[in-house]
Parts: C-alpha cells; sequence; structure tokens
C-alpha cells in the first residue's frame, strides 16, 4: 500500500480518535508536549536557565512555567508554543516522505525522555511519559518494522490534526473568553495587540502547515 493511502486512512483514524475521550487525552497529549517543550525551549535559550517546569493535564491542557525577564521574551516564549506545534506536523511528514519512520519514532522516545528528566513535574505527566516511552520503545527493541511504519504515521497524522484543532480552539476563545485564550492573551498583554488577532495567527499558521502538507507530501 503506498504511504500516501497510509496517511490519507490515519488521518482519518487520528480523526475518530479525537472523538473517544480515553484515547483522545493519550493521544493529544503528544502534541501538547510539543506545545509546551518549545515554550521551555525559548525560555531556555532566552533566560539560560535550563530547568522549567511542565504540567500535563488528564483533560489533554498543559502548562508551561518560565521565569524570564524582559518583555521580548515573554513575546516569542508565548508565541513560539502553537507554531512550534505547527512546524513539527510539517517535520514530521517531511519524515514519512523520505521513509525515515524510525527517526520519528526516535524523535518521540527522546523528547519524552529529556521533557521526563527536565521539565515534567506532576505525576500524571510523569506517568504518561514513562507509558508512551515504553511502547514506543517496545516496537524499536522488537524491531516490529511494519508497526514502526504505522504508529510514525498516526503519530504524525495526530500531530497534525491536534495543532488545528487546538489553535482553533484558542482562536475561539479569543473572541469570546479573551482574557482566558491561554497564549493569544499573554501575548495580547505583552504586545497590545487584541488576543483575537494572535487567535487568527495560530490557526490561520496551523491551516497552512495543513495545507503545506497536503500540497507537498499527499497531492
Amino acid at each position: 500500500m503506498k504511504i500516501q493511502v497510509l496517511i490519507y486512512i490515519y488521518l482519518a483514524i487520528a480523526l475518530i480518535v479525537s472523538r473517544i475521550p480515553i484515547l483522545k487525552i493519550y493521544t493529544a497529549l503528544c502534541n501538547t508536549l510539543i506545545h509546551e517543550v518549545f515554550h521551555v525551549i525559548c525560555a531556555a535559550l532566552l533566560s539560560g536557565k535550563i530547568f522549567h517546569k511542565i504540567i500535563l493535564n488528564n483533560d489533554a491542557s498543559g502548562l508551561a512555567a518560565t521565569t524570564v525577564n524582559s518583555k521580548f521574551a515573554r513575546i516569542v516564549i508565548a508565541y513560539a508554543g502553537y507554531t512550534g506545534s505547527s512546524f513539527t506536523a510539517v517535520a514530521l511528514f517531511y519524515l514519512i516522505n523520505k521513509g525515515y519512520f524510525h527517526m520519528i519514532i526516535s524523535f518521540f522516545i527522546v523528547l519524552s525522555i529529556i521533557s521526563i528528566l527536565l521539565w515534567i513535574r506532576n505525576v500524571y505527566g510523569f506517568v504518561w511519559g514513562i507509558s508512551l516511552i515504553l511502547l514506543l520503545s517496545f516496537l524499536i527493541y522488537k524491531n516490529y518494522e511494519v508497526l514502526i511504519i504505522h504508529t510514525s504515521i498516526f503519530l504524525s497524522a495526530v500531530i497534525l490534526l491536534q495543532s488545528i484543532f487546538s489553535a482553533f480552539a484558542v482562536c475561539k476563545l479569543s473572541f469570546i473568553r479573551r482574557k482566558d485564550a491561554g497564549d493569544a492573551t499573554s501575548l495580547a498583554k505583552a504586545t497590545f495587540i487584541p488576543a483575537a488577532v494572535w487567535g487568527i495567527v495560530f490557526f490561520a499558521q496551523s491551516l497552512y502547515a495543513g495545507y503545506f502538507v497536503m500540497k507537498h507530501f499527499l497531492i
């Protein structure tokens, strides 16, 4: 079966999974982790402090607690989350296109290990991260080539869809509850540009990432 066909199939499966409560939360946390890691990486680069804090919640939401002093740093950190998720989605499909399926699995394993060691600081997030590491490491250890291919495509599909869904959610919040719109609210406070504008920016760039993937790797 052609890889393009598998991608379409797993995009559909990821969409279905996003409607199943327990599976939705477990898989969506992969995107949440990427989102929060981009926050803390920017914070580390701009502050010189490696250790920050990530909380992963049982509703698939997350929080990155960072310590920075400058307004510029706060803007970059707040902007990095949704942008990083969209960028990662494109990068993962690039790897699929090149046939680097093992690299995708390894990416999630390494990301989870580093996050647990440096940043994840709540029990739920820790348990979720360990379980993901064990599941993916088992595939690598047993060298289940077919499962590695299918799992890497599924995870990539999850990241792409969840990056769009989460960006849409914050865009919606930025209009109806602009004081509770997460990164859009933080950027509005730091830049005096309305949260709704930032919400639109996040959603628009996530849609562009989806368009880019379709144009370059699927059509």
